[in-house]
Parts: C-alpha cells; structure tokens; sequence
C-alpha cells in the first residue's frame, strides 16, 4: 500500500497542523477576550474621522478634454484643457510674487475653477493681472475653486487653507451646488460619496491603497489605463440623469427618483447661515469678506439646449430657476445686511449663449466680462488697502 501524502510530507503536515492549531486557538482567544472585555480596549479598526478638505491634489497636472457629459455645452470649443495645481492646491497661475503688495483669493466651484478655459483666461487670475496692470502693484490673486464644492467645503479651505497666506480680501461665490445639496441631501451634513464633510479616513485607506500604490511607480500608464477606461465606459452607456449639472457622474442617483419637496425658505435659510459664517471668519481672521453672485442662462423663455438639460436632470426649470434666483437673493441680502462689499455678476453679465457655454459656466468672453465686473468693484478697495498698508510702514 503507497504512503498516504501525510507519510511522504511529515514537515509540510507538521506546519500545516501547527497553523491549524495556532488558528484556532487565536480565535479561541478573541472569543473569550471579547466576552470578557466587553468591547472596552481601543481599536484601530474603530471608525476614524476627519473633516474632508476639497481640493484638487496640491501639484496635480491633468488634461481634461470635454466628453458626452458635455453635450449640453452648446459654445464648447472640444479640444483639451489645462489644470495645474501648485504645492498648496491652489489653481496655478496662483502665486506670482514672495512679497506682494496684496493678496486676495476667489472661494467657489467649477465656476470659479473654470475648468474649461486657457489658464489666463479665468477670471480669478484675469481680474488680479488687470488690477495689477491698472494700479502699478504686485498682486498674487488664488484661484481655490473646485468641481463639486458648496459654501460649507469654503469654510473649511477658508479657515484652514486660506487664513495661513493671509490675503487681505476673499471673494466667494456659490449657488447652484449649494441648492443642488440641500435639495436632495437636505442637510450639508450628509453622507454623499464626494461632497460629504466628514470621511472615514480607514475607509479612504482601504479603497485607494492600490490606486495610490498603483500610482506611485507607474503613474502615467495608469493615466492612460484611467482614460482608456472611460472611453469604453462612454461607448457603452451614455452619461447618468444630472451629472452634466456637476460635470461629474450622477452622485444623488439614490435619491433621484423621490419626490422632493421644495421648502425654498429653509433651503436659503441654511445657505444664508454659512455666508454669515463665511463673512464673520474672515472679519476675525481681519480678512475683508466679498459676496458674488453667480450669473446664468436662466431666463423667462430659455434656450433650447438649457431647458433640456435641466430637464434631463429630473428638475422643473421655474422651480430651478426660482432657487437659483433665491440664492441670488439671498447673497446680495447677507451684503447688505453686514454691510460687506457685494459684486453682482447674475446683473451684470446678460444670461445669453454668448458669454456662458451651458447653464451658469463661463466660456472665455463670459470670464473677461466677470473680470472687468470684479476689477470696477475691487480696484477702490484694493486701492485703500495698499494705501493703509503703505502708511504703516512709512
């Protein structure tokens, strides 16, 4: 009769016994240590929370060419666009000088980003190089826009990105996100994938360990592993209801299908909270706080092209247009209130094709307008600030 494989394998059945045994007595032990502390004792498995600072990954280059979720951007040149972020995350051209004369930073999201657009062409850097060319000083002026972001996210890259820099002046502008959040989250404390405020740092580890490996030693083929995943994915299945609003995929698919209930008072109310926040932190951090407006497309009789993609986007467009309107609204009453600075960009520039390539993003004649609007209402103040501030050192 042959050897069975335990007579040939004597060492290999030894380890294989001994990992048994150890196995089992390893659970023999939580078991009873579980029963006997009785969940006291710390836990590095234990949730570990952190507030989520959304920005782009400071010193990011990344080349975003315009796709199928860009089919409602009817004045879109298709071509590829440029985003360089600096060492703190803010949108390069950013910090031109070691010591200006003044600083000041723009707070908002894909409409101050300005992601589709030439570098010089976006307004928060255009308005500082104008300002600067009129006035005969040096201006570092922040572009801290990002895809996606509401008020809330601004506070905390105000509070924990902005204040270090110390700028004199910090412009912020916000609308459609916020209303977009509160409409379908109801609260800016939520758990919605990407624009939640606080994150489960164990959960960020385990999902991103092998894309962060992946990308430390073969960064640019998983570039094109990335892109070429998203072209397949774009073959196969067109863009999700509403993601065209983001310029992101649909991140409120699981809640897309119930019926909202608009409450437009409290929906400002909590938006009016976080402006109040918003300028009361910057007069702390002897910052001058500036509220914008944001202007649109949206009017009485829209284009063709507006009306279907909001549309598309399960929304009705006077319900839309009436909270977006509100939130106007509630930016030039927190100015007036706090007796702040106001630069209404939704009176100024005409909600025609002309100066916007969808519903609210600018395309490059809309960002020059912006600029020239920013600069008339800026240059007074930045003229003051720079004239005290010379005073004090003389």
């Amino acid at each position: 009769m042959a050897n069975s494989w335990f007579d040939r394998n004597p060492k290999k059945t030894i380890c294989a016994l001994l990992i048994t045994v150890l196995l089992l007595m390893a659970y023999g032990a939580e078991k009873l240590l579980k029963y006997k502390n009785q969940g006291i004792g710390f836990n590095y498995a234990l949730p570990h929370r952190a507030i989520r600072l959304r920005e782009y990954r400071p010193s990011m280059t990344e080349a975003f060419l315009p796709g199928k979720e860009e089919r409602y951007f009817d004045t879109l040149v298709l071509k590829k666009y440029i985003l360089r972020l600096d060492n703190d995350g803010f949108i390069m051209p950013s910090k031109k000088y070691d010591h200006p004369d003044l600083s000041l930073v723009f707070l908002g999201a894909s409409t101050t980003e300005c992601r589709f657009m030439e570098e010089k062409e976006r307004f928060p850097y255009l308005a500082g190089a104008l300002l600067e060319k009129r006035l005969g000083i040096r201006i570092n002026s922040y572009n801290a826009g990002r895809s996606g972001n509401h008020s809330l996210h601004s506070i905390n890259i105000l509070l924990n990105k902005i204040v270090p820099i110390k700028p004199q002046i910090v412009v912020m502008m916000h609308n459609i996100n916020d209303f977009v959040i509160l409409l379908y989250e109801k609260s800016y404390w939520n758990h919605n994938s990407s624009r939640s405020v606080i994150i489960d740092l164990n959960d960020e580890i385990v999902s991103n360990f092998i894309k962060i490996m992946r990308d430390r030693y073969i960064p640019n083929l998983a570039a094109e592993m990335r892109k070429f995943g998203k072209s397949v994915r774009s073959l196969w299945k067109s863009e999700p209801q509403g993601g065209h609003l983001s310029g992101q995929g649909d991140e409120f698919a699981q809640v897309r299908d119930k019926k909202l209930v608009i409450n437009q008072s409290e929906l400002t109310g909590q938006f009016e909270m976080n402006l109040q926040c918003f300028i009361y932190l910057c007069k702390a951090r002897k910052i001058v706080p500036v509220l914008m407006t944001m202007a649109s497309r949206l009017k009485e009789t829209p284009d063709k092209v507006i009306a279907d993609g909001i549309r598309e986007a399960g929304l009705d467009y006077a319900e839309f247009k009436a909270l977006f309107d509100g939130f106007n609204d509630a930016i030039r009453r927190k100015a007036l209130e706090n007796h702040i600075m106001l630069i209404d960009l939704a009176k100024g520039i005409p909600p025609e094709r002309e100066y916007f390539y969808d519903v609210v993003h600018h395309n490059p004649k809309g960002s020059v307008k912006a600029a020239e609007i920013i600069i008339e209402h800026l240059q007074p103040l930045v003229q003051q600030i720079v004239e005290q501030k010379n005073a004090t050192l003389n």
